[in-house]
């Protein structure tokens, strides 16, 4: 009893004692972590509460978490007069999304009527010069100070945190200067779900000593990391995608300031320093030029702060700006731009190679530093900034300017839901969008494919975006079909490649809205104004007849794969039409949705939850009473009406999977379908009963799928399940080892005849003729020809292996190539012919006899070069595969593609689909769903969830 009392006694004193010394022992005073600088220096206002006190530790001592900073932000507000708080969106997890207005009392009370004239500043064809003049005088400097977007890269919210106290409580004369002539909005903290993420691994892996080893957990955090949002997006590639709520508030509000100057807080690579602009070649040709020449005065006085303080930097070394979606966008409509780059320190510090270690407050310091001596450039040159800025814009809608004299038409088309979603990104920075009041006859006309066509007809109900507009330079940059780079880029990239594989491109070099969309496109050399009115979005409607038999929504629209599933999920049955029908004067194209009495006879409410649906996804609805089809269209009994099956979905994550993918497939399902699913963790698959799923998405992943895991796939897939793979995880699959029987192009030279027979016999069944004479002959006729009869002599698998790895230097970071689509496969319902694909470093996919090429790399055209080749030319080929005699072959949209890249991509598969047992096989090439806006290649992606079921596997009948 005495025993059992003394450990009692024991247990309650270590209760009672604090934490750390009761069971962890203190750590080693390290001296390299005092940092000499003071963070926050002059005289403040003691009425602002100090930031040290509402956090409960020194200001950029640690990560703040987001709670902690929009807490200290709202009290501010409430203490001081110099800050008006104004929450523009919240994150997909419900966090606030905050911009903090700081001047005096006086310009936030007149805050209305400053946007107001900033937004006739930024409209010539309504204001005079002399007007402009007027405003320019009156106008204050507008400054927007953006913080860590990337939810790792934590210092600069902490930075901006520093900069609010400081501006709103500094008494020194420097700081109400500079807010007698400025408005500075300061949005703390771009992805507040990130940071969060990222904040609380901290916590989980912090020790009680400092750690400044920047490869340990605490510095680089674990899956899915906290750079991306809540859907794992990158938030800083969604400027004009306008995918995530955080980028759509925080454009909204930008576009609505037209702020001189716009700056981004970012950090980089442990050991590196600090990185300021100017950005270096590629720069998008779109940009002003005299934002280039603003951009070295401010570099200079930012060094010249950084200088003071002997801290290290340099300017734009690896940093381009040719892509558009980054924050820089703002750049195109006018704005000042300059990106930071703080070696990141994570928390505590990271000892770098010359034994020194840079603590987290330094960096910290850094960025409030380039905050405050930006906003004193700004201050200087505010006037002349603004003069510069009026120039611009007249330049924009001049009648002989860069812009004056091209037009970008989306031809008219029955994907009403996708079109609506594309004209919505452009109305939102504020592009003007017509739509043509009848068919419209023009001299000439680009396509996709860089073909120049001659009196062309642009549809009634086409989609007209004139490029002579104020908004003109950000219209040129996410509309036209290849962005302009100078021979130099081009000849230092070549360079690289050879020399060692590096690139001067920072992301991809292909984005265009048009081909993301997947939306056939034009662009004429000309001003169009006539025959057209302001675009209205479209509206949908229903007929619920009450002796209805049927109900369809149109295949075209992407809106009718959702309409699908989401009645699927209610529990209503629903068919797949494969092919164009008509049922009382009412045409519905292939792919296109029913809904029979006949297949639900139990269902009362039938009609009101079809209308339920339709509501909810804004699509139309078509009643019939009869299921005859007019002429040779299919009836509703027959075999085109395929009964679907509910998907029951799984998506692999963690582990190896490429975070990014795995939330453009988690965001796909959610913001287009809305259906139930599981996120499945890849390092638990053994243990997982996979029959609850009838499919499963593996996103494109890092490493390969190891045998077991395979093998378990494999028995699924056999046993009925629909397994769709991207990128590197098909290649895993269609590997030497995997369950595919398409290969990776590496692996396929051994058989090379055979797919270039494969791909002759998929030409040859696309051909509109036929020998009716020979057909119809009763006599045996040998005339005719083997695929093979006449192909030249095939290389060697040894040369064919040499070339491919000569070739494979040249892939591209990201470029359009154009896919040719099989328009009979359910996989390609709602999809064109011709179909944009965003091709970067991934594998690529050969399909023989045994899998279906879906979508093949490459659209054929006649042959510039009409003559026959002679029998010396055909005696020894040139790659694995041969084209049809008079075609050749198109194969880049857009950006930056070698020929040597475009020899290797040229009529490889991007999306393949075989049967395996009772279930089937889909591997994309790429990424199907490329940062939430490939909504072309979504499209497929989408068919493949909702219909794999149904249509690629076995039925099953419950009984």
């Amino acid at each position: 009893m005495q025993s059992i009392t003394k450990w009692f006694t024991l247990l309650l004193g270590l209760a009672v004692m604090p934490a750390y010394s009761a069971i962890l022992m203190k750590p080693i005073n390290d001296p390299d972590l005092a940092y000499s600088g003071e963070l926050l220096s002059g005289t403040y206002n003691q009425q602002i509460t100090h930031p040290d006190t509402l956090l409960g530790f020194p200001i950029g001592s640690r990560v703040a978490d987001p709670a902690q900073i929009h807490s200290a932000v709202m009290h501010w507000a409430e203490q001081s007069d110099r800050l008006h708080v104004v929450e523009y969106a919240r994150t997909h997890e419900g966090r606030p999304l905050i911009a903090a207005f700081i001047s005096t009392p006086a310009l936030l009370s007149e805050l209305d009527t400053i946007k107001s004239n900033i937004d006739k500043l930024a409209n010539p064809l309504n204001t005079s010069d002399s007007q402009a003049s007027n405003i320019i005088d009156s106008l204050p400097a507008v400054a927007w100070m953006a913080y860590s977007i990337h939810g790792n890269e934590t210092s600069g919210a902490d930075a901006a945190l520093t900069a609010i106290y400081h501006l709103i409580a500094s008494e020194d004369k420097d700081v109400e200067a500079l807010l007698d002539d400025m408005v500075v909005v300061i949005d703390p903290m771009m992805n507040p779900d990130g940071r969060a993420r990222f904040a609380k691994s901290l916590e989980q892996y912090r020790g009680t000593a400092p750690n400044v080893d920047d490869q340990s957990l605490l510095h680089r955090g674990d899956w899915p990391y906290g750079r991306t949002n809540h859907y794992f997006f990158d938030l800083n590639r969604d400027f004009f995608y306008l995918t995530q709520p955080e980028t759509v508030g925080r454009v909204e509000m930008i576009n609505d300031w037209r702020p001189q100057l716009m700056i981004d807080g970012h950090e980089m690579g442990s050991q590196d320093t600090y990185l300021m602009g100017p950005p270096r070649q590629p720069l998008n040709q779109n940009i002003d030029p005299n934002l280039q020449k603003w951009a070295k005065t401010f570099a200079r006085d930012q060094s010249a702060a950084f200088d003071e303080k002997g801290w290290r930097y340099y300017t734009g070394e690896w940093f381009e700006n040719w892509y558009p979606g980054y924050s820089n966008y703002s750049e195109y409509r006018g704005t000042m731009h300059i990106l930071y780059e703080q070696s990141r320190m994570a928390e505590d510090g990271v000892r770098r190679p010359e034994g020194t270690v840079q603590t987290y407050i330094e960096s910290v310091h850094h960025q409030f530093i380039s905050t405050l001596a930006n906003l004193k450039t700004l201050d200087k040159n505010s006037k002349a900034m603004y003069q510069d800025y009026w120039q611009g814009r007249k330049n924009n809608l001049a009648s002989k300017g860069k812009f004056a004299n091209r037009t970008y038409v989306i031809m008219a088309n029955d994907n009403i839901g996708r079109t609506d979603a594309l004209v919505s990104r452009l109305l939102a920075q504020d592009i003007k969008v017509y739509i043509t009041d009848k068919d419209m006859e023009v001299n000439e006309a680009t396509t996709h494919l860089g073909d120049v066509k001659e009196d062309i007809v642009i549809p009634k109900g086409s989609i007209v975006v004139p490029n002579r507009q104020a908004e003109a330079p950000l219209i040129a940059a996410i509309m036209e079909f290849d962005a302009g780079v100078n021979n130099a880029v081009l000849l230092e990239e070549r360079q690289k490649t050879l020399r060692d594989g590096s690139s001067l491109m920072y992301d991809t070099t292909a984005w265009n809205l048009t081909m993301m969309y997947g939306l056939e496109s034009v662009t004429v050399p000309e001003h169009l104004t006539s025959n057209m009115s302001l675009y209205k979005p479209s509206t949908h409607t229903h007929t619920l007849l009450d002796n209805a038999i049927a109900w369809m929504v149109d295949g075209a629209d992407d809106r009718s794969v959702a309409f699908a599933a989401r009645l699927m999920e209610r529990g209503i049955h629903v068919r797949y039409i494969d092919r164009e029908s008509e049922f009382e004067n009412t045409v519905f194209n292939r792919g296109s949705i029913a809904v029979t009495v006949t297949d639900n006879p139990n269902t009362e409410n039938l009609a009101s939850l079809l209308k339920q649906t339709a509501d909810e996804l804004m699509v139309s609805v078509t009643a019939t009473t009869s299921g005859f089809g007019e002429g040779e269209l299919p009836e509703w009994g027959g075999k085109h009406f395929d009964l679907l099956t509910r998907p029951q979905v799984a998506i692999l994550s963690h582990g190896n999977m490429s975070s990014y993918d795995v939330g453009a497939t988690w965001y796909s399902i959610d913001a287009n379908l809305g259906i139930r699913h599981s996120q499945i963790d890849v390092n638990s698959l053994n243990r997982t009963d996979l029959r609850r799923y009838n499919v499963i998405v593996l996103p494109t992943s890092y490493g390969a799928l190891d045998k077991s895991k395979q093998a378990l796939l494999d028995e699924w897939v056999n046993n009925g399940g629909t397994l769709i793979a991207h990128g590197r995880s098909a290649a895993a699959l269609a590997g030497k080892d995997g369950i595919a029987n398409v290969k990776i192009i590496e692996n396929s030279f051994e058989k090379a005849l055979d797919y270039d027979i494969s791909l002759n016999r998929e030409y040859m069944a696309s051909l509109n003729k036929v020998d009716t004479k020979a057909a119809m002959s009763h006599t045996l006729n040998a005339d005719f020809a083997f695929p093979w009869d006449d192909l030249p002599k095939p290389l060697k698998e040894e040369e064919l292996t040499r070339r491919d790895k000569w070739l494979s230097h040249f892939m591209p970071s990201g470029a359009m190539v154009a896919g040719r689509t099989d328009q009979q496969h359910w996989l390609t319902a709602g999809t064109p012919e011709v179909l944009p694909l965003l091709y970067s470093n991934q594998p690529l996919l050969m399909s023989a006899d045994n899998s279906e090429a879906v979508v093949r790399a490459g659209v054929f055209s006649p042959s510039p070069n009409k003559k026959k080749e002679d029998s010396e030319s055909k005696k020894n080929a040139d790659r694995w595969f041969t084209l049809p005699q008079d075609k050749a072959l198109n194969v880049r949209m857009s950006g930056l593609l070698w020929p040597e890249a475009q020899q290797r991509i040229a009529n490889t598969a991007y999306l393949t689909r075989e049967r395996s047992g009772k279930g089937q096989i889909i591997l994309f090439s790429g990424q199907p769903n490329f940062r939430g806006a490939a909504l072309g290649t979504n499209r497929l992606l989408l068919n493949a969830i909702v219909y794999g079921p149904g249509l690629g596997s076995q039925k099953h009948v419950s009984l």
